[in-house]
């Protein structure tokens, strides 16, 4: 069966863009599948209750505990799925397949960069990260990764993971492969944890800022769903 994908509309006017901007976003949770749903829900409330709960240097050196060389080496490449280099190479991708969807990722990409950057440069500049906080003695880190030291918060592979995901969710709307996309997600985000480049609420906090790029950049270049039956 043909994949159904969302008709992205380049006749609106701007104007009229921002008057049904939050209206859109409301709309398009509608696509979202209750499973897709579900899975980030439980990935949301768990992070938030271990956040919520227990320091975040305990519950840093609890998770790294866990490790294995096949997941040393899964987690060290699963980490680029959220490098911000995935805007680009999806925006020349989509170029050639529907170039309003190539200029949602270009969008998702300079809100990504402003909105992490604004938080990691100014309000939380120079924060820790893992290996600084504890001591990389203390620490299960893998050789070949290049542990970053400082701006830690929020992580921003998890928002450019989070963010490119949802708009591919959006995208196909109503198709199984939103079960792909809301699990790279995921994937990519907690590889910085695994990797010792994040704390876990680094990664929590930037999913939901990924989230709402990726809706905010979908909602200017789309018409409202329809809710499909």
């Amino acid at each position: 069966m043909a994949s159904k994908t969302l008709i992205l509309d380049s006749s609106i006017q701007p104007t009229k863009k921002r008057n049904h901007l939050f209206n859109t976003i409301l709309r398009q949770a509608d696509s979202i599948k209750s499973g897709v749903l579900t899975i980030y829900f439980v990935f949301f409330a768990t992070s938030f209750f271990l956040v919520s709960v227990f320091d975040k240097v305990f519950l840093h050196k609890s998770i790294n505990t866990f490790h294995a060389p096949f997941l040393d080496l899964f987690f060290k490449y699963t980490t680029f799925l959220g490098d911000g280099i995935m805007f680009g190479v999806l925006f020349l991708i989509f170029f050639f397949i529907d170039k309003r969807l190539s200029y949602v990722f270009a969008v998702g990409g300079i809100l990504t960069l402003l909105i992490t950057h604004f938080f990691k440069k100014i309000i939380f500049k120079g924060l820790p990260r893992p290996v600084a906080e504890i001591g990389e003695n203390a620490l299960h880190l893998i050789e070949g990764v290049k542990i970053a030291l400082a701006n830690t918060f929020p992580s921003g592979h998890s928002t450019t993971a989070f963010a490119i995901f949802t708009i591919l969710c959006l995208y196909y709307y109503k198709c199984k492969s939103q079960y792909l996309w809301i699990s790279l997600a995921i994937l990519a985000g907690f590889s910085r944890v695994y990797l010792s480049q994040h704390f876990l609420i680094d990664i929590f906090v930037g999913s939901t800022i990924g989230i709402g790029i990726g809706f905010i950049s979908m909602a200017i270049f789309c018409k409202p769903l329809r809710r499909l039956h």
